[in-house]
């Protein structure tokens, strides 16, 4: 189980701010650096520009310092009874940024969750540990494994809502809008992204959606017509029967 010994958010430092522990603090630490600063790792020293991060194990060398006067970062000290077995985490390296939000996201979380008096709070922070380290590991590989965008993070963030709530958009130029990007260059940058295209991407969670309403309710198919974004109940049941080979009343009948 992952337990939290100390954190801190937007923790500042002026003048020759450096941190050395030859043999580390006695538990794990996790460094996100929010200014440039030079990092020590194999006994070389790198820089680690904003946004970047490391993850050092227990009894690791911690060896960090600022290089421009004025220093910010996120930090976390935490252990982990069983190491990190089980968890894709890349420890002992330097972790460049990829424009992604969530790790901060995930570590105010466990800093509210520290300080909550919920029954269930140590259970929440060893799950919320655990997700902000695969996230780190998983998210922010080096930049040539993935071509990303300006708008990766905008995209992403759409197609998570596209996928949980496909009723409320009608068409790739409705996408494209709230994107505030013209159609062509939306659709190739989602291409681009995804590796499908977005009226695909598009049709699919219709389709998906209305699979679960079939499968799981009574509401009738012109109820899930309309909770798919579809004015038109029978281009609905074409659809549907396109996709999946069977009419709405045909597929609930292998539930129902």
């Amino acid at each position: 189980m992952f337990t939290l010994n100390a954190i801190g958010i937007d923790t500042r430092h002026t003048g020759n701010f450096e941190i050395n522990r030859p043999h580390g603090s006695g538990d794990c630490l996790l460094i996100i650096f929010r200014t440039d600063a030079a990092l020590f790792l194999d006994g070389k020293e790198i820089s680690a520009p904003p946004d970047s991060a490391v993850i050092f194990p227990l009894g690791a060398e911690q060896h960090y310092r600022s290089v421009c006067g004025s220093y910010v970062n996120h930090f976390m000290h935490f252990e982990c009874g069983e190491g990190f077995e089980g968890l894709p985490v890349r420890s002992g390296e330097l972790i460049l940024p990829n424009g992604s939000k969530e790790p901060e996201e995930l570590l105010r979380m466990i800093s509210r969750e520290h300080m909550s008096e919920s029954g269930s709070r140590d259970m929440c922070i060893d799950m919320l540990i655990k997700l902000l380290l695969v996230k780190l590991s998983e998210q922010r590989a080096a930049p040539s494994a993935r071509l990303r965008s300006a708008h990766s993070e905008m995209l992403s963030e759409l197609r998570a809502e596209l996928h949980s709530s496909a009723g409320q958009f009608r068409s790739v130029a409705q996408l494209a809008e709230r994107a505030n990007l013209s159609p062509s260059h939306f659709q190739q940058l989602y291409k681009q992204q995804f590796g499908i295209s977005c009226y695909e991407d598009l049709l699919s969670a219709k389709m998906k959606t209305a699979q679960y309403y079939l499968g799981a309710t009574m509401l009738t198919v012109k109820e899930i017509a309309a909770l798919c974004g579809y004015d038109n109940e029978l281009c609905f049941m074409h659809r549907f029967k396109e996709r999946t080979g069977l009419t709405p009343t045909e597929y609930r009948r292998k539930f129902f």
